[in-house]
């Protein structure tokens, strides 16, 4: 076997062995459930239920009860970009009601999904 088809095979591994992609399909081992019960009015989400999870280098998504995965910090809406089974955030997030036009803040959901970054 020539030498280039040595080398491109063996990057071709490396490349695919690296790769982090977020799976909906897989259900991550580390999660943390969130439920509206719990929090009232300042329940930031459509949904009434979400499991946050940490993946790749500090990318925090949540799945919701409705079966979608949504990214939650910048790193994971980076990443997801071009991950067609990702769904922006937007989709579930409720209006303030006391702030026309902004959304509830949701950065305590990143946070606590940080530690599980952390905890890996």
């Amino acid at each position: 076997m020539p030498i280039r088809k040595i080398i491109f095979f063996a990057l071709s591994v490396f490349v695919i062995s690296c790769s982090d992609e977020v799976s909906t399909s897989e259900r991550p081992v580390d999660t943390l459930r969130f439920k509206k019960s719990d929090y009232g009015a300042q329940w930031p989400f459509s949904v009434n239920e979400i499991e946050v999870y940490c993946a790749g280098y500090k990318e925090i998504y949540c799945r919701a009860e409705n079966g979608k995965t949504y990214p939650l910090n910048g790193s994971a809406k980076s990443a997801s970009k071009v991950n067609p089974s990702i769904t922006e955030i937007d989709e579930i997030l409720l209006e303030h009601p006391d702030l026309p036009g902004a959304k509830i803040p949701y950065a305590q959901f990143i946070e606590e999904g940080l530690q599980l970054c952390i905890d890996k």
